[in-house]
């Protein structure tokens, strides 16, 4: 929920509330494009009405993993002081919100103030690296660090690692989707060690790079990281994970989670594959795939924490019909570790009219397949089904359509 209060300290500010928290921001009217949208970048400090979701996701995962405990955490981007100040309200704990920008600092006190939090939350004015850098020798350990920058994340995930107490929880999001979906593929193996081309399942690839990336530099830390949640919305690719410090973790994280996609470009027939050079398998056209990652190719998405997050939502009735949506979904698609098809892609392949995806989802659930959609494109279908067997429904569903 964000609504704009009448209430203003001056006439360039205005007072939202989202959550539980009310905030003090700069007055959207004057950084609106002439479409009349609003360009948070424009804005003096960096504040994004539509990363509610990611805020309201944010409060449900550490209400489940760290809710009813006292715990600690850094904000280490913090831009108004949003997401912090609605963790310490909605969830509870002490911590710290940090920004390199003076004026965010600005910010950030303002807010602490505005919602009475000055006795749990702390405001830095330090370049993120450094305030996390610090944390290592100054022995403050804690329970959940969140890195939400403007673009690629990677500038601040080894600091960000580093701090992580034994077992913690690390928040990442990436706005850097056009190298993470192959749409400047030098950058993307420049800033992600991967090759890549065009598929028709690019966020559910931006996202297994993603994690991918993540984990072998927290390996190389000798830290194992799991996934639990991961949102692709828009423009921005967001991953909560489990951090443990564990060598032996680590090598059997890397070992058992990590490796390459096999993709047939003109029938985009795909699959995961540990050692490419041993993949022996042709595309049913006779063509031969092509070999991308390296990649995440164990779940992106833990049922049992994404059910509990959705349940935790009787419990906050401020949060999003969005939100609330957007986890009714990933709940059903965490059951598939399988990248979804885009039903107008390979229906275009197969020269058939596309059936509902509501339909085609009913008609492999009759047949015995786990399938779902996905929260990541709304053309998209995950299923345990192999590729032949959804060719056959698709094919089969358009000639009864026919008929």
């Amino acid at each position: 929920m964000l609504c704009v209060s009448a209430m203003a300290y001056y006439r360039s500010e205005q007072v939202i509330e989202e959550g539980l928290a009310k905030v003090i921001v700069p007055r959207f009217e004057y950084y609106r494009r002439p479409d009349g949208r609003l360009e948070p970048a424009w804005m003096p400090v960096f504040y994004n009405p539509q990363a509610v979701l990611s805020r309201d996701l944010t409060v449900l995962f550490l209400r489940v993993v760290l809710g009813g405990r006292d715990y600690f955490f850094i904000d280490s981007l913090s831009g108004t002081g949003v997401r912090g100040i609605r963790i310490a309200l909605e969830v509870g704990g002490r911590g710290i919100l940090n920004d390199v920008d003076p004026r965010a600092y600005y910010y950030i006190n303002k807010n602490i103030k505005l919602n009475k939090l000055a006795g749990r939350l702390e405001a830095f004015n330090s370049e993120a690296n450094s305030l996390l850098n610090n944390l290592v020798v100054t022995g403050v350990v804690p329970d959940y660090v969140d890195v939400d920058p403007y673009g690629s994340p990677i500038p601040h995930i080894d600091s960000a690692l580093k701090s992580l107490g034994r077992e913690a929880y690390l928040g990442v999001t990436a706005t850097d989707t056009g190298p993470l979906s192959c749409t400047y593929p030098r950058k993307t193996l420049a800033r992600y060690w991967s090759k890549c081309i065009k598929l028709d399942f690019e966020k559910e690839f931006a996202s297994r790079l993603l994690i991918s990336n993540i984990a072998l530099r927290a390996a190389a830390l000798e830290i194992s990281l799991k996934p639990l949640i991961t949102l692709v919305y828009k423009y921005y690719v967001r991953v909560f994970f489990q951090a443990r410090r564990s060598t032996v973790e680590a090598y059997k994280t890397i070992n058992n989670c990590t490796g390459y996609l096999w993709y047939c470009t003109n029938t985009i027939e795909r699959g995961f594959t540990k050692n490419p050079e041993e993949l022996d398998f042709k595309c049913s056209d006779g063509s031969k795939p092509v070999v991308l990652g390296r990649l995440w190719t164990c779940n992106i998405i833990d049922p049992e924490v994404a059910s509990k997050m959705q349940a935790s939502t009787g419990e906050l009735p401020w949060i999003s019909s969005l939100s609330r949506g957007v986890l009714e979904i990933l709940a059903q698609e965490s059951m598939i570790n399988a990248p979804y098809y885009r039903l107008d892609k390979l229906c275009s392949i197969l020269k058939i009219n596309m059936p509902s995806t509501i339909r085609v989802i009913e008609r492999l659930r009759e047949m015995g397949w786990i399938s779902s959609r996905t929260h990541m494109d709304p053309r998209g279908v995950k299923t345990s089904a192999d590729y032949g067997e959804l060719v056959e429904v698709l094919k089969s569903m358009s000639q009864q359509h026919t008929t």
